[in-house]
């Protein structure tokens, strides 16, 4: 009877696991996949649903587009709040701001980069089914 139990235990570990994984990494791949396209907007913007609840009671909304700056070679960096990982989340190392940025061209606004903000949880950064 307990092997069960355990056989059970286990098995939802191995998928809890192999979710945080594929999340993630959809995640990444859908971001890798903006770079060579333009961005529709060139101003700092606020999510309409900023704050929040849009995954069970867990996940809120970020802020959207919260700033632009430029680096050292001239291109456009846009700082983005995408979504924030509550701590009431089953998976402690989800929890955090998913913070990133796009590096633009500032003629054409064609992502040439993108990566993970300072200050950010870049495992809170995913994808949900």
């Amino acid at each position: 009877m307990n092997f069960r139990y355990l056989s059970v235990f286990y098995f939802f570990c191995i998928c809890t696991i192999a979710g945080c994984a594929v999340g993630h990494k959809d995640y990444v791949n859908f971001k890798n996949n903006m770079i060579g396209k333009k961005l529709p907007y060139s101003k700092p913007f606020k999510f309409e649903n900023s704050g929040e609840l849009v995954r069970g009671d867990f996940v809120i909304a970020g802020q959207g587009l919260t700033h632009i700056t430029k680096d050292h070679a001239g291109h456009l960096i846009y700082h983005i709040s995408d979504q924030e990982v509550l701590p009431n989340a089953n998976m402690k190392a989800w929890v955090g701001q998913c913070l990133i940025y796009y590096v633009v061209d500032p003629e054409t606004h064609i992502v040439k980069a993108w990566g993970f903000d300072e200050g950010g949880n870049p495992l809170s950064c995913r994808s949900w089914p």
